[in-house]
């Protein structure tokens, strides 16, 4: 009997032992099948390595890892080293044929597809200007040390002197394929100068009003003080094809075809105290519409979305200039009035240069850039007050140029 017992015993520790050993060998594969944090490989031939596929490291896997946020990186395995895919890869997440990763569930992963660099999208922007008209001062005053035609200056001239000033740009862009789109933006911006002189009186000067007609008394013995205000106020739509002309990952120039319609005002009054008070007013508006032609680049400058861009356009505007002129006196009444329309065609090169950030899809943009335009045979009011005091009530036109220059901040949105 003793001696079957021990028999017993030790059979029973023998199949305990092996039962133990084949429970170990066995749990890998149930931990692999049981956590979601690991990725199975689905084996792709390649035809320099056998062994290359794509797949996910389970090295960098751990059992906190969140699957859905590990799935999209596809990896390449090739000689133990990985490597990220093309964003428009898929990959089929399937059991491989290592029993360790047995019972792996099947899932198919696919990576987003983000447009490319030079692709044209749709979206709206705006953008915030501080710009600068010049070419447009007046000179409306200056000091004399007497009041007859042969005084002579004394002192500095008083100018309505324009200052960089606020103003915003509008528009959306409408892709009609990866090459081409259609864009249009409205432009806003307004100006005022102002300016005074005052003189204390018994001093043995006095203030020559600038802007008066040369038939009317510019210089009196109470032209102590005089003021002025200058305001001019632009606005501009545009309407644009813009087309690809070359681009790559990281480059693209695009031309541009379309068409603008502008309205430029300018309004100029001086006080002046002349025998009592005596005020110069002009108004002067141009609008006109006419065909442009330009071109836009841009570039990535490195990995992190940061770029830089240049734009250049030329405009022909086709339109008229209307302007008046009056003068009145507080005891006179109305001395002097005249007006004229002119028609001109303007020519406006445009500028601008600068740099900025893309989000990593390109759906954010932000940018700053330095803007210069030139308006080429514009008339402007120190050129039509000019005309007005030197040639005697006749209109000679003279070619004139006003410049607007300064800074643009555009933020844009792209989908």
């Amino acid at each position: 009997m003793r001696k079957t017992i021990l028999a017993w015993t030790a059979t029973a520790l023998v199949v305990s032992s092996q039962q133990l050993l084949l429970a170990q060998s066995k749990r890998p594969v149930r931990d692999a099948a049981d956590s979601s944090s690991r990725a199975a490989v689905a084996r792709i031939p390649d035809s320099d390595d056998e062994e290359s596929g794509v797949g996910l490291d389970f090295e960098s896997i751990t059992e906190d890892s969140d699957y859905e946020s590990i799935a999209p990186k596809v990896i390449k395995t090739r000689s133990g080293k990985t490597q990220l895919t093309s964003a428009e890869d898929s990959v089929l997440i399937m059991p491989d044929s290592d029993p360790i990763v047995e019972g792996v569930r099947t899932e198919t992963v696919s990576a987003p597809n983000c447009p490319e660099f030079w692709e044209h999208r749709s979206g709206v922007w705006g953008e915030y200007l501080f710009w600068r008209p010049r070419g447009a001062d007046v000179t409306y005053a200056s000091t004399v040390d007497g009041t007859l035609a042969t005084s002579v200056p004394v002192g500095d001239r008083s100018v309505a002197a324009f200052k960089y000033d606020s103003g915003v740009r509008a528009g959306a862009n409408l892709a009609l394929d990866s090459c081409s789109s259609i864009t249009a933006g409205y432009t806003w911006f307004r100006t005022s100068a102002n300016d005074s002189i005052n003189l204390p009186g018994g001093g043995g000067s006095f203030i020559a009003a600038e802007t008066v007609h040369p038939n009317t008394i510019n210089v009196a013995a109470d032209s102590l003080s005089a003021s002025a205000i200058h305001d001019l106020s632009l606005q501009m739509a545009d309407l644009n094809y813009k087309g690809l002309i070359w681009g790559d990952d990281c480059f693209a120039i695009n031309s541009i075809v379309g068409v603008r319609y502008a309205n430029l005002e300018q309004q100029f009054g001086a006080v002046y105290s002349i025998l009592g008070t005596t005020t110069v007013d002009t108004n002067i508006n141009f609008r006109g519409v006419g065909p442009r032609f330009g071109f836009e680049a841009e570039r990535l400058v490195n990995n992190h979305g940061f770029m830089v861009y240049s734009k250049g356009a030329v405009n022909f505007l086709v339109g008229t200039c209307a302007a008046d002129f009056t003068q009145t006196n507080v005891f006179a009444g109305t001395q002097a009035k005249t007006a004229l329309q002119d028609s001109r065609i303007l020519t406006i090169p445009e500028l601008e240069l600068g740099g900025g950030w893309q989000s990593c899809n390109g759906r954010f943009r932000l940018t700053a850039g330095y803007y210069l335009a030139a308006w080429f045979n514009m008339l402007t009011t120190p050129e039509y007050l000019g005309t007005i005091r030197t040639t005697q009530n006749t209109y000679e036109s003279q070619i004139k140029t006003l410049t607007l220059d300064g800074l643009t901040v555009r933020a844009e949105a792209r989908y």
